[in-house]
């Protein structure tokens, strides 16, 4: 006789931070949802797709970016390959298009959608950590402003199709913003800090100075946040060849370093390698200061399509910025806005900022109304081919949903699941087991439940019938 509470051991395994278990209710409604997506996204052309949940770690690492980075879950094999479970599945998806293209001249154009788990490990936030699911959909071989017009929407009418009352679409370009950031001459690390900061300084966390004072900490700005002994190396060896540059440094070395002094584990060498490149890592501190404010007016633009683009191409053309850009985000917009997906939801809030490297062009976000909580998000990446290996360019532009976020928006009505009409089967005696057996079986192959007695009860509830053999 089985008792009616287990023991409780004194030091139980639990679940890991993040990790879900799905009861058989939860999981039909997942299920039901699931299916009823890849239906919604078939509708516009998008197969199915499916790829490994184990990739090499080099594959997110290439164009991905640091926040990304510190958020995965990865390890060496027993083949000794560093490899990571997957935190999103676009640049495998891209990895997939360019295994199978890779040699065409021309890249096909492609249509295809996915579902399934993502693993990402973030110590700031509980709710985003472990195991999710994305449901998504990547669209490659395009540029044409078509393109991101099929992509959005289809994005947008996810909610929508859910029954899900109250979600907005925040729009960006980054376009709008390199147009801008090209007047200034940034490098390509000082446009990535900036695009990654925008959310910061337009919600006005950072002030320019605190937000430059990081950009120096990192050496993406040259001189600024450097010991002043390390100030007047980086003006020693301005303008100077990296040979002469290290003949300089060498010797300062010699001067600076009393014999006595460890170098720890790093040869004489090593550390003037180190040291030319933090003295020469970085842009011009006015440069990107000069950067930063444009930028940061840009993140300060927000709201109504109609307002805001306005603002916008008040800043491009102060900035006498090229605004090829600008117009195309005005058309795109006015694309959109009539979709019944999008009309009244969409805003622009170019401090939108995606959180993965690889994107550029049009951004945006789907979020709740009523909290801002995010249910998905994507844009277009059409420099994810070229990180990845491809000798030249492959315009695609992707979204990706999280699940368990819509699940939570939907209304409850929408989130049941059809009765199907269970059977409990339950035997006399033990020696009606055989036709017990027997009857389930016949239950099933008309396409019914039929679920067996095994616990010896002669009273079942939570079924639509009993049936006794």
């Amino acid at each position: 006789m089985i008792s009616a509470a287990l023991p409780v051991r004194p030091n139980p395994v639990r679940r890991l931070p993040g990790m879900r278990d799905f009861d058989a209710g939860a999981r039909q409604r997942k299920h039901d949802v699931e299916r009823r997506l890849a239906d919604f996204i078939g509708r516009f052309g998008y197969s199915a797709l499916e790829v490994p949940v184990l990739e090499t770690t080099e594959l997110f690492l290439r164009k991905s970016g640091g926040d990304l980075a510190s958020q995965m879950y990865s390890f060496v094999d027993p083949g000794s390959n560093a490899v990571s479970l997957r935190p999103e599945f676009t640049s495998a998806i891209m990895r997939h298009y360019l295994e199978i293209n890779g040699n065409s001249d021309e890249p096909p154009l492609v249509r295809w959608q996915y579902c399934g788990p993502v693993f990402r490990y973030d110590t700031g936030s509980a709710a985003d950590t472990g195991q999710f699911t994305q449901v998504g959909a990547e669209l490659v071989g395009s540029n044409n402003i078509l393109a991101d017009a099929e992509l959005v929407t289809l994005a947008a009418g996810i909610p929508d199709h859910l029954g899900i009352p109250d979600y907005r679409i925040r729009l960006a370009d980054l376009d709008v913003l390199d147009s801008v950031l090209d007047t200034v001459g940034l490098s390509d690390r000082a446009r990535e800090f900036i695009v990654a900061n925008m959310n910061r300084i337009g919600e006005g966390r950072d002030s320019l100075a605190s937000t430059l004072q990081r950009a120096a900490e990192l050496h993406v700005v040259s001189g600024i946040g450097l010991p002043e002994e390390e100030k007047h190396l980086a003006v020693a060896v301005n303008g100077l060849p990296d040979g002469a540059a290290r003949s300089v440094l060498t010797g300062f070395m010699r001067w600076n370093t009393s014999a006595d002094m460890p170098l720890g584990r790093r040869s004489p060498d090593e550390i003037v390698d180190r040291l030319l490149r933090k003295l020469r890592g970085g842009d011009a501190s006015d440069a990107v200061e000069r950067g930063l404010a444009l930028a940061g007016q840009l993140a300060g633009v927000k709201g109504d399509p109609s307002s805001a683009l306005s603002q916008a191409q008040s800043i491009v053309a102060a900035a006498g910025a090229d605004t090829q850009a600008i117009d195309r985000l005005i058309e795109f917009t006015a694309l959109i806005s009539g979709d019944p997906a999008v009309s009244g939801r969409l805003e622009i809030d170019f401090s939108l900022a995606r959180g993965i490297a690889y994107y550029n062009g049009i951004i945006f976000d789907l979020v709740r109304g009523d909290d801002d909580a995010s249910l998905g998000g994507g844009g277009r990446y059409d420099a994810l081919a070229r990180a990845l290996g491809c000798a030249t360019a492959v315009p695609a532009l992707g979204f990706a949903c999280t699940l368990e976020a819509l699940l939570v928006a939907m209304p409850e009505a929408d989130q049941k699941h059809p009765d199907h009409g269970a059977v409990f089967v339950s035997p006399l005696a033990e020696d009606s087991n055989a036709a017990a057996l027997r009857a389930a079986a016949d239950i099933r192959d008309r396409g019914d439940i039929a679920v067996l007695d095994v616990g010896g009860n002669s009273v079942a509830t939570d079924f639509a019938r009993t049936v006794t053999v």
